[in-house]
Parts: C-alpha cells; structure tokens; sequence
C-alpha cells in the first residue's frame, strides 16, 4: 500500500508542475514552482536533509556537504514531506538509505525513486541509446544518472527494482564511480558536494527585493522571515549567500 502511494503522489506532483511521465524532473524549480523555501549549507553531521512546515511557508534544508546527486534525491524526498506528510511540523532525514527509520521515510524515500526516476522515462530514455539488449554496459548507467540527475547508487537501485540489472551488476557499477565516468569523457560534477550556501526562495527573494528597493526595513525583514519559520540569523548570513529566484 505505501509503494501505491509514494507512486501515485508522484503522479500527481508531476501532473501539478505539468511534467509528462518521460521528463526530466528539475528540482530547483520544482520547489519555486510549489512555493517551497530550499536551504542548502554545508553540514559536518551526516543530515541529508530536514523538513519544516509552518502556517506560511513550507521549507527544506539540504546538506550541501553531500554529492549533488544526493542533494537532488533529498529535495525530491523532502518534497514528499512537505506536500503529503500530514500533520508535520519538522523531520529531519537521511535519504538514499534503503531501509528507513519509519513507514514515512519509506514512502518518502519511493516517492522520490518514482519522482526523479518514472519508469516510462526510464525506457524511453534506454530506447532513444538504442538500447535493444537486456545487458547494460557502464555507458548507459552514467547516461541514465546524468539525464536524471541522479547518484550512482539511486538509479542501480531503480534498475534493480525493475529487473534491467542484477545485485551483483550493481556491485560492480559502484566501483570507481568518477573514474569510470571520467573514463567516458562525462562531467563529474554530479559525483560531488557542492558546498554551496545557496537559498531558493520565491519568498525570500521577494522579501529581499523589498529590503534592498528601501519598501521594508531591516527589522521588518528580519521580522518576515522569522514569521516564514527561517532562522531570524539567517538574515546576517545573506549577504554571503546566493538566492536564487
């Protein structure tokens, strides 16, 4: 019963930003587009991410000490949280763990295997490779991960699950993940953290544009972010971090 929820939420949330079964899911605009603040800092903890729901806003803080195919995977999960999860004040999650602490994390963690990684886009993605065979060469793996924007260790999994490769091909594709992708000529920057301080943020772009036209004053913007549920220091750490709109 969870799987058929976790997929169908997935259904609908692509339905609500007008997104067919085969394409690419963008999260960075997935949450502008739903009205969802998304933080991401570098942590020293092994927090992936961590969700807080508030009467105003809805907001996502992401690790950005983790690979940004881990990043990504995380904001698809905390959207789940922030969209689905009744009665939910605040979570704090580490994702991409195959077995959860809970029935939610469960959920969560399949809505966003559906999400970012439908299985018609899947296929679709495999028949324009030409891929016609059942066997699956490193090629297609890193071809698959970089269109969806995905960690190694995500889409083995969901290839695993619709029996397109075996556990011991899956073993064997997690090693010397950025060597192989290297090896292929392809951008490793999906591999990696990003460290970045970065806040996307229809609501806090809007605040700050008010601040910086002289429409608000300061107290007042430290006063609407605290009432969005952010962090009143967060104000102070502004000017040294990017938001994107």
């Amino acid at each position: 019963m969870s799987e058929v929820i976790a997929h169908q939420s997935s259904i609908d949330t692509r339905l609500k930003l007008g997104l067919q079964s085969t394409e690419y899911f963008d999260v960075i605009r997935a949450v502008i587009s739903l009205g969802i603040t998304c933080i991401k800092k570098p942590l020293e903890s092994n927090l992936s991410g961590a969700t807080l729901k508030g009467n105003k806003v809805k907001i996502i803080f992401v690790n950005s000490a983790k690979t940004l195919g881990h990043q990504n995977f995380t904001i698809a999960h905390e959207i789940y949280h922030c969209l689905y999860d009744e009665n939910l004040t605040s979570r704090a999650c580490q994702t991409e763990v195959l077995n959860g602490d809970s029935a939610n994390e469960q959920i969560a963690n399949s809505f966003a295997t559906y999400l970012l990684m439908p299985e018609d886009g899947i296929y679709h993605q495999l028949r324009l490779r030409g891929k016609a065979g059942p066997k699956l060469k490193l090629e297609d793996i890193v071809g698959l991960e970089q269109y969806f924007g995905v960690s190694r260790r995500s889409i083995c999994w969901r290839l695993e699950d619709l029996v397109l490769i075996t556990r011991s091909d899956s073993d064997a594709f997690n090693y010397h993940v950025i060597q192989g992708v290297r090896n292929l000529g392809k951008d490793i920057q999906l591999y990696q953290p990003t460290n970045d301080s970065i806040i996307i943020s229809d609501y806090v772009a809007k605040a700050r544009e008010a601040l910086d036209r002289g429409l608000i004053t300061h107290s007042r913007f430290d006063e609407l972010l605290a009432g969005a549920g952010l962090n009143q220091d967060l104000s102070d750490e502004l000017d040294d971090t990017i938001i994107v709109d």
